[in-house]
């Protein structure tokens, strides 16, 4: 059966009862109300290796595109868009998608083999289809563009062409502009952290968790190409992402390595480095727009335990004085104050202020000064739901 979705989507009750306790019922409500949606304004990073600010507003502005400069961040711009949703037409033929894949149709992506679920098996090349995600909700309308009996035989390429979407977000991947790698599509919490480590020319840096390679690539841009990057993550799938954007935005000071970085203190003992930024696996929590969550309270508890292993391997490379950036995607304490809380209490790093101050302080939890960091809540900021932490080794 398909269905319009209704707000607040499917939760886990343990995970809303923990996340009620923290922020309140009501809170915690128009939290997931907004993360239903996407934000009404659509970010992007200037790549200031190959453009300005001004000069890439004037040629986006040329397609029709409401774009405007952030009022911060001076590499930073950003599309205003309509969050309401829009009415998908229902056609004979129901194609479902992966809860990521529908969460990409569900803001104007096209729908890509590997996120096929399923695919009616009358349906041709030409035909008109509409997407669903695994429980039923509409996200998309489009064309099919290939055959039913052609799925299994492929691994790559578009299945729909997604023409009809629940929020209309424009896409941008087809733009001359996009190709030559003047831009990069960025959440501003994402683009606020890099900004926050303060990377200088010829410092030399590590990204434990890299891909796909946005604030590595954000963090090259600043030091000018001038300095090292080594640019962590464990697969090599993961690091071919960060290597097409590091080639698309023309950085020569990234190095990309296939490697557990929980393990980098122990297989790289030569590496010392003046930063780290940490934007380890999360619950994902603060992601929009959301269709419905799966991840149980245990997984939250398991996740934080797990993010507790980079930042010991991180204290181990960092100089003395050297800085670290912690940043996650998600809302819960457990994920966020408590993991600073233990890298503070446990392994000696030292919470200090940061550059720039936009979100809201921190949850207030004994062991920390809530006020040295920062949250963006989707309701408030209207924004993804973010953490953001600056540490430094003493």
């Amino acid at each position: 059966m398909i269905k319009y979705f209704k707000l607040p989507l499917g939760y886990p009750q343990q995970l809303l009862r923990e996340l009620s306790k923290v922020f309140g019922k009501s809170f915690v409500i128009q939290l997931l109300n907004a993360i239903a949606r996407p934000p009404s304004r659509y970010y992007l990073r200037v790549n200031t290796l190959k453009t300005t600010r001004s000069a890439l507003v004037e040629k986006l502005k040329r397609y029709g595109i409401p774009i405007f400069p952030d009022e911060v961040l001076d590499d930073a711009i950003y599309i205003k868009i309509d969050n309401t949703p829009r009415n998908v037409p229902v056609s004979e033929y129901i194609v479902v998608a992966d809860k990521y894949a529908a969460e990409s149709v569900l803001v104007g992506a096209n729908l890509y083999i590997p996120g096929v679920v399923k695919f009616d098996k009358d349906i041709k090349r030409g035909d008109y289809v509409t997407i669903v995600d695994p429980k039923g909700h509409i996200v998309g309308w489009g064309l099919a563009l290939i055959n039913s009996d052609e799925i299994s035989k492929n691994e790559r390429g578009i299945a729909v062409k997604t023409i009809i979407s629940r929020y209309n977000v424009p896409s941008l991947r087809d733009l001359k502009e996009y190709k030559e790698g003047l831009f990069y599509a960025q959440s501003y919490p994402a683009i606020l952290t890099s900004h926050i480590l303060d990377p200088k020319p010829g410092d030399i840096i590590v990204d434990m968790c890299a891909a796909p390679g946005g604030k590595t690539t954000h963090l090259a841009q600043l030091m000018r190409n001038k300095g090292v990057i080594y640019a962590f993550d464990k697969s090599e799938k993961k690091i071919s992402a960060i290597k097409e954007n590091v080639k698309r935005l023309d950085i020569t000071c990234v190095k990309p390595i296939v490697h557990d970085s929980r393990y980098i203190h122990i297989d790289y003992r030569w590496l010392r480095v003046d930063k780290v930024l940490l934007d380890p696996p999360c619950s994902a929590l603060g992601v929009r727009p959301k269709l419905y969550e799966e991840k149980s309270w245990r997984d939250i508890i398991a996740l934080a335990e797990y993010q507790k292993q980079f930042l010991k391997a991180a204290y181990c490379i960092l100089d003395k004085g050297g800085l670290l950036a912690y940043s996650t995607c998600t809302i819960t304490i457990h994920e966020n104050e408590h993991v600073i809380k233990y890298a503070v209490s446990k392994l000696g790093y030292r919470l200090i202020s940061q550059k720039y101050f936009i979100g809201t302080y921190g949850f207030r939890i004994e062991g920390i000064d809530h006020e040295l960091v920062q949250r963006f809540f989707p309701h408030i900021h209207d924004s993804p739901g973010y953490f953001i932490a600056l540490l430094e080794k003493p």
